[in-house]
């Protein structure tokens, strides 16, 4: 089961997708230079993170057909992260929220086809919804 140290720390996790299109919507002359890249390199670096943990649950399982692909998921969706950096950022940001929704179903797979969590991919929804209303809520603003 779920822990709910995890549960509030996953939350908390969404603070700072929130905080830079919060500050860039309610005080845009305000932000300095720097907002924008790390918000950027914050959201890049949690998919990878979260590609992270999928390989953490797909590891121990490796030496079987699913375990094995569940590792290859995990990569793939780590190095679309990393590369997502390379684009211009709308498109890097389009990739990425691609990546969370991709990141979404393959905990959907995995909660099915590997070891499950109780209430592990409810938060997962959750989380991958908050961290897609940023995303949207910044690509809708300005550059």
């Amino acid at each position: 089961m779920l822990s709910p140290l995890a549960f509030w720390l996953g939350l908390s996790g969404l603070l700072p997708f929130l905080v830079g299109p919060l500050w860039l919507t309610l005080a845009p002359a305000s932000a300095p230079a720097w907002l924008d890249p790390m918000w950027h390199y914050y959201v890049a670096m949690i998919a990878s993170f979260m590609a992270g943990t999928f390989w953490g649950f797909a590891v121990p399982l490796s030496v079987g057909t699913a375990g094995m692909l569940g590792v290859l998921m995990s990569v793939g969706l780590m190095l679309l992260s990393w590369a997502a950096l390379a684009l211009p950022f709308r498109y890097s940001l389009l990739l990425i929220g691609a990546v969370f929704l991709l990141l979404l179903l393959a905990d959907y797979w995995r909660d099915r086809a590997l070891d499950s969590i109780e209430g592990y991919f409810k938060l997962r929804t959750i989380l991958t919804a908050g961290v897609l209303i940023a995303i949207s809520w910044r690509l809708l603003l300005p550059i």
